[in-house]
């Protein structure tokens, strides 16, 4: 499942995403028309994504689904990814060095409170 996770109402530049087992294109449809709907209001937003645990997913759904939100990537100038999954935490760390105009950070989590307030 990949959905809009509860995050703080008055936080609206923030698009809080949680992954937690399979994800189909269905979810990915929910999630980027949350984005669409926030970029219409912000020119920036920041990313908040907790992966409790990763699922199966077919390739053509995630290129699919994915060449839509990288077409935005430069509007976002924060990433929290919040997961205890070491190759996500590295691959997190890729991510902050191959895009300059996004500061990215990783947290446990147990420390998914810092990451709220960090990319808050």
């Amino acid at each position: 499942m990949l959905r809009i996770a509860p995050f703080k109402p008055d936080v609206d530049y923030v698009v809080p995403i949680e992954i937690d087992g399979e994800i189909n294109a269905r979810d990915f449809s929910n999630v980027l028309s949350k984005m669409e709907e926030q970029l219409a209001k912000h020119d920036k937003l920041r990313l908040y994504i907790d992966i409790k645990s990763l699922g199966g997913m077919s390739a053509s759904t995630v290129f699919n689904e994915l060449k839509d939100a990288i077409k935005h990537w430069e509007r976002f100038d924060k990433l929290a990814v919040v997961s205890d999954v070491e190759g996500i935490r590295t691959a997190t760390t890729v991510i902050d060095k191959l895009s300059p105009n996004t500061e990215c950070e990783t947290f446990r989590a147990a420390d998914r409170d810092s990451a709220q307030a960090w990319v808050a």
